[in-house]
């Protein structure tokens, strides 16, 4: 037998299933071929096939491996016994002649084998096991899974029932925080927490769940984010930018010309957020324009109050 390097030698020691092994390794690098080898020796060990569970993330995986599997020991069913002692010896295990019957009687055993070999996904497999204990889970015997595709429609149907009923109103409200072209994303990210939002509609719950305290409202939100420096700095800024040539710092004024400094909103902060802070798509979203606004000429008119 040819001497194994370092690579192959390690795949052969994870193929073993008399221990438990964790493998980890680049794509590419020989996981399924191990995965596969080491049901070929659980089957080689007088293992059941029914006996044996094999678990993927997906079903191309599955299948992959499956074919990998039925094509090695179809192979095994027709080697010449040197041929199929030396592979034998390569996967780690060593055969009398008068046994290598065996190895070749694994092919039709896997096919036989009622319901085949269960080499499947995640998602199938508990989905098996709650199609045989749905009493036991809760849920209706004739539940059916459902698909991203499926689940991505069904979001879409609810927020049109929101859009058309009772809840418009507050999808309106949420609509105007989200720059997306749909609410896909945003249906997606409440699906995927349903379990950590409240079911009731206890306005101190969804405070706390933003971080806000239960006494919050638009008066001490504007009482926490305007000072009287604020005022007067906002006071210098549309002075300077009232005087200004510039096409942008022309475009920043008729925004601010809507705004009172000296009674400042609620209804100021988007519009002060919008002059002052970069947008949500942006490298570093809702950091300040700093260089970039107000321009050059207008922070040199502004003096001392620009920084």
């Amino acid at each position: 037998m040819t001497p194994l390097d370092d690579a192959t030698l390690r795949q052969v020691q994870a193929a073993n299933p008399g221990a438990s092994t964790w493998l980890s390794a680049n794509a590419g690098s020989g996981k399924t071929r191990v995965l596969t080898d080491r049901v070929a020796r659980l089957l080689l060990d007088d293992v059941k096939p029914q006996n044996i569970l094999c678990l993927t993330y997906t079903k191309a995986a599955a299948s992959e491996m499956q074919n990998r599997l039925f094509q090695k020991l179809g192979e095994w069913s027709m080697m010449p016994d040197g041929d199929l002692a030396k592979t034998l010896s390569e996967l780690g295990v060593t055969l009398a002649t008068r046994e290598l019957a065996r190895a070749r009687r694994l092919f039709a055993a896997a096919i036989e084998t009622p319901g085949g070999l269960r080499i499947q996904t995640i998602h199938s497999f508990c989905a098996s096991l709650l199609h045989r204990f749905p009493l036991e889970a809760g849920i209706s015997p004739r539940f059916t899974e459902m698909d991203d595709r499926a689940a991505a429609l069904l979001r879409d149907e609810i927020v049109e029932l929101l859009a058309d009923g009772e809840g418009r109103a507050a999808l309106d409200g949420i609509a105007a925080f989200l720059t997306d072209i749909d609410l896909s994303r945003l249906t997606a990210a409440i699906a995927a927490r349903r379990q950590d939002l409240p079911h009731s509609k206890d306005q101190q719950q969804v405070w706390r769940g933003l971080g806000l305290s239960p006494d919050q409202n638009r008066e001490s939100l504007v009482q926490a984010t305007f000072t009287k420096p604020d005022t007067e700095i906002l006071v210098t800024l549309i002075n300077v930018l009232n005087g200004a040539t510039g096409t942008n710092d022309g475009k920043a004024a008729a925004k601010l010309v809507k705004l009172d400094p000296k009674n400042l909103d609620f209804d100021s902060i988007p519009v002060l957020a919008d002059l002052l802070l970069t947008g949500s798509g942006a490298k570093t979203p809702c950091a300040a324009k700093v260089g970039k606004f107000p321009t050059k000429d207008s922070r040199a008119a502004m003096g001392s109050v620009a920084e």
